[in-house]
């Protein structure tokens, strides 16, 4: 076939019915052998192997969708858009000059643009782009197609406002067409798992963040199932699962820095347990004594004993150990756990999973604090600023302003308790143009309770007000995470127990003489230790949220214990 580069007329091409028309080129077939890849393709640096399950087929029964081809002068086609397919074309006709079949050799369909010849990138872009596009609508269009598609406009070297046409015009975005690459280079097995899971192309490019971490796929497949049985509509659920998998992520790499630089040191790895089976040789050191019941020094026993080893707990510390404490003559010292006690493992898990909603609820607060209040909100403001517990009052200082700072996205640089006055006249200023004066108090009360709830292992310490908050943020649209879900399962549950008691616990006082004047004085008055909110949760100077003096203490009362083996007793022998 001859191919002259085609000369501009003045008139539209009409069908034979008189229909104008506009040409997407002419179907010809094509020997596979001479299409080579354009130089706008994607795919043409890459070192691309054909695809199995598609060389398959075209050996079967050749190429069924046409090729995108622009011709050249020396009798090549450039191929625009079918990479895998003229891959799969070229390796099922080599297959049959080596076997000296060259009849068998099947021609390829392939829509040629002679009106691309020289053409410019944005030009052969919008017209790729236009070829996706349809390619998209289709039933049969698969996520590879579609991540192939994405990732070839990429790296076509547009400009914004072209690469943002041409996105627009194959039903991409253009964050979806700049981080296709990440789906493309997710492993072929994760690929496999998360087309089984109908992951689209943007939960494809989030998994690209987190593939390296253990089950992931798995984590996210179940987070993107809640939410659709859920209705929930952005993706609280994903967002949760992201946000622990980046933090796993995260503590994965700083626990590689770790193992190196102990390494490095001498030290041999050992593993981190809760308890140990009959015969194990490794043992932590907080379980160990001397040869004389004396607790094991960690320094010294680094420097001289033969078994000196590490371990990495569960948040990611450093924890010594002996790799074989029988050959090194040192005694058992570890404790079975009491009944309710929390592994260290347990404890560590609570807290990160904790950290890790805190992250999530963050951005919702944020978001809900510039938005028109909802009823809701008002009502909770005002229960909140009216009753001011202890946890409020101790909130409102000059330092913590820097959390209402990062609510309105103020540049806070000032030092603690120097805030200059003035600092949130522009915010102020703002919100009262938009008639959003209350928002600000509202912000200082959500500045309240995530300071409230920002201590370390709040969850074994929520209370009311805590159970409260989170309410009012899943009624708002917010997506609780498990953490959050059991803080207020537990504080429904001591309620009705609360509840329970006080109703059946009989009165031993007898009723007051009313004192006629001292209306004022009946209730809450400022002599007033206590007060209840209505919802059976008493509160007063220990009852509001903030705990007392040592309930940090007795929270970590629960957190030791490694073995079920009393002290000083070998582990049994292994029956035969």
């Amino acid at each position: 076939m001859t191919i002259t580069v085609p000369e501009t007329v003045d008139t539209e091409p009409r069908t034979a019915d008189g229909l104008r028309y506009r040409s997407v080129g002419e179907l010809h077939y094509l020997d596979p052998r001479k299409l080579v890849l354009d130089e706008y393709n994607v795919r043409k640096k890459k070192d691309t192997a054909p695809d199995e399950a598609m060389l398959a087929s075209v050996e079967a029964d050749g190429v069924e969708i046409p090729l995108i081809v622009r011709p050249f002068l020396d009798g090549t086609y450039g191929v625009l858009a079918g990479q895998i397919r003229m891959l799969s074309a070229q390796a099922a006709a080599q297959k049959c000059v080596d076997e000296g079949r060259e009849d068998d050799i099947l021609a390829v369909p392939c829509m040629v643009r002679a009106d691309l010849i020289g053409q410019s990138a944005e030009v052969v872009a919008a017209a790729v782009a236009k070829s996706l596009q349809e390619n998209l609508l289709r039933q049969a269009m698969t996520l590879p197609d579609v991540v192939q598609a994405a990732e070839q406009l990429n790296l076509l070297d547009l400009d914004d406002a072209a690469l943002q046409k041409a996105a627009t015009t194959a039903g991409l975005t253009v964050e979806q067409v700049r981080n296709a690459h990440k789906a493309t280079a997710l492993p072929k097995e994760v690929q496999r798992k998360s087309a089984q899971y109908e992951f689209d192309l943007e939960e494809q490019i989030a998994l690209a963040e987190v593939a390296d971490v253990p089950g992931a796929v798995e984590d996210l497949a179940r987070a993107r199932k809640e939410d659709v049985r859920s209705g929930s509509k952005d993706r609280g659920n994903w967002q949760h699962a992201m946000q622990e998998l980046l933090q796993e992520k995260e503590q994965r790499a700083a626990n590689a820095a770790i193992r190196a630089e102990w390494a490095a040191r001498g030290l041999v790895e050992v593993h981190k347990r809760s308890w140990y089976e009959p015969g194990s040789t490794d043992r932590l050191l907080a379980d160990l004594l001397d040869g004389e019941g004396r607790p094991l020094d960690a320094e010294q026993h680094s420097a001289q004993c033969p078994g000196r080893a590490f371990a990495l707990d569960w948040s990611g510390d450093v924890v010594f150990a002996c790799a074989d404490w029988r050959a090194n003559k040192h005694k058992r010292a570890d404790l079975a756990l009491k009944p309710g006690q929390l592994t260290n493992a347990q404890v560590a898990e609570k807290n990160a999973k904790e950290a890790s909603a805190r992250g999530v609820r963050g951005k919702f607060v944020k978001k809900l604090v510039t938005e028109k209040l909802s009823d809701r909100a008002v009502a909770l403001t005002m229960q909140v600023v009216t009753e001011m517990p202890s946890w409020y009052a101790e909130a409102v200082s000059p330092g913590n302003a820097k959390l209402l700072a990062v609510f309105f996205d103020e540049p806070f640089k000032a030092e603690v308790y120097k805030r200059p006055r003035g600092f949130f006249n522009g915010l102020n200023a703002r919100l009262r143009r938009q008639r959003r004066t209350f928002n600000a108090v509202f912000a200082q009360v959500a500045m309240g309770f995530e300071l409230h709830m920002s201590r370390k292992k709040h969850w074994a310490v929520a209370d009311g007000w805590t159970a409260e908050w989170l309410r009012f943020l899943k009624a708002e649209g917010y997506t609780l995470s498990a953490i959050e879900k059991e803080m207020v399962a537990a504080v429904e549950k001591k309620e009705k127990v609360e509840a329970a008691k006080s109703k059946s616990r009989p009165s031993t006082e007898a009723p007051l003489p009313e004192q006629p004047g001292r209306e004022d004085e009946e209730e809450g008055g400022p002599e007033q230790a206590g007060h209840d909110r209505g919802d059976g949760v008493q509160e007063g100077p220990e009852a509001d949220g903030a705990p007392s003096a040592g309930a940090e203490e007795r929270a970590d009362s629960g957190l030791v214990g490694h073995d079920e083996v009393p002290d000083g007793q070998e582990d049994p022998a292994p029956q035969a």
